[in-house]
């Protein structure tokens, strides 16, 4: 017993002085963690890349085990195919989009104020826009639509503007950003060759430090895990059928930028619930440099193929596989943007959905 009590005095002892050190030089342990963070980066995103990759690998694998045996060259060429598909997608979605968003961005900076001008009165006078504002009792007489539109249009710009220099800024780090890419590919190809090993020596080391709780800790990484790949995998199906719509849809409507916007629209859909009104908005100001009657058409065009996909397909091709009530899909969304911005975004509804499911079986156990 006093050797018990001595060893927790011990551990008070040192805690406490943890704790002092801590506070006492905060700002040089701040400094240390922020470099640790930056030099574990790359590994980080690494194993995120590999969680990713193992999903489009293990597709691979099964399908080549229907008609092959040897499991080392399955491996490897289930690798080498998950990666190329991983780089090939996000290479054609960087190659598509961002030459026109810089292109878009370059003709709103500098279009000429004549042109501005007649965009704005274009707008002021359009009759579509005049009877919606109608519809909804707003008198277009005691509203200077003309003022509020160049003030809204000159913060657009403005903003482009940011964004862009923000770019470029971007750009001169451009060979560390190569570097950290690199040793995140190296890394997640190592997990993903040696994943079984991986697997084998965690389990040996929860036997070994955590055995009374192994059982419990394998089931909840289970179920997040299960979470996790069910609701990546059925959301880019959902954004890849939507994207597809709008991009049919707005060639038949001939709309100028129909297979960039239509997959900006598929990318932004990947975000939960803002992701479509962002891809909306940044459509309609793509759209807006060329025609006002155009941008109109695509709102609706776009509103139309949304509430279509919402209420026919996404339950047909998501359905309950995240298992999430909406309600709490919103507050996730909520918490996961405020907490740690489009990364939060992404990662809120499985980790919402996994949490939800864990307490809902361990209600109705008790019960």
């Amino acid at each position: 017993m006093n050797g018990i009590k001595k060893k927790y005095i011990a551990y008070i002892i040192i805690g406490t002085v943890l704790i002092y050190g801590i506070i006492r030089y905060f700002n040089a342990v701040e400094g240390y963690i922020k470099n640790i963070t930056k030099a574990l980066m790359p590994f980080v995103v690494g194993a995120m890349m590999a969680y990713i990759i193992n999903i489009l690998m293990d597709a691979y694998e099964n399908l080549l085990l229907k008609k092959f045996h040897n499991k080392k060259i399955i491996r490897m060429v289930s690798i080498i195919s998950a990666m190329f598909t991983f780089v090939l997608v996000i290479a054609l979605l960087l190659g598509i989009i961002i030459p026109q968003l810089v292109k878009i961005s370059f003709s709103i900076m500098y279009t000429n104020p004549s042109d501005l001008k007649r965009i704005i009165v274009d707008i002021g006078n359009n009759e579509q826009i005049n009877n919606i504002l109608k519809m909804f009792n707003i008198d277009t007489n005691n509203i200077d639509i003309a003022g509020y539109l160049a003030r809204l249009i000159k913060e657009v710009m403005s903003g482009v503007g940011n964004v862009l220099s923000g770019v470029l800024i971007g750009i001169s780090g451009f060979f560390n950003t190569v570097f950290s890419l690199f040793m995140a590919i190296v890394f997640a190809i190592y997990i993903l060759v040696d994943k079984e090993k991986l697997g084998v020596q965690g389990d040996k080391l929860l036997k070994a430090f955590l055995p009374s709780k192994r059982d419990f800790i394998i089931d909840i990484i289970s179920v997040f895990d299960n979470s996790f790949k069910k609701y990546f995998v059925s959301q880019v199906k959902e954004a890849m059928i939507l994207g597809v719509l709008l991009y049919v849809v707005m060639s038949i409507a001939r709309l100028p930028y129909a297979s960039s916007i239509s997959i900006l629209v598929g990318v932004t859909a990947l975000i939960p619930v803002i992701g479509a009104y962002a891809g909306l908005f940044i459509g309609a100001l793509m759209i807006l440099t060329k025609s006002v009657q155009s941008m109109i058409i695509f709102i609706i065009v776009h509103t139309l193929v949304q509430q279509f996909e919402n209420n026919i397909i996404y339950p047909r091709v998501v359905g309950s596989s995240v298992g999430l009530p909406g309600m709490w899909v919103i507050v996730a969304v909520s918490l996961g943007g405020s907490i740690g911005g489009i990364f939060g975004v992404l990662v809120a509804v499985p980790v919402a959905a996994g949490l939800y499911y864990i307490l809902k079986r361990e209600t109705e156990k008790r019960l």
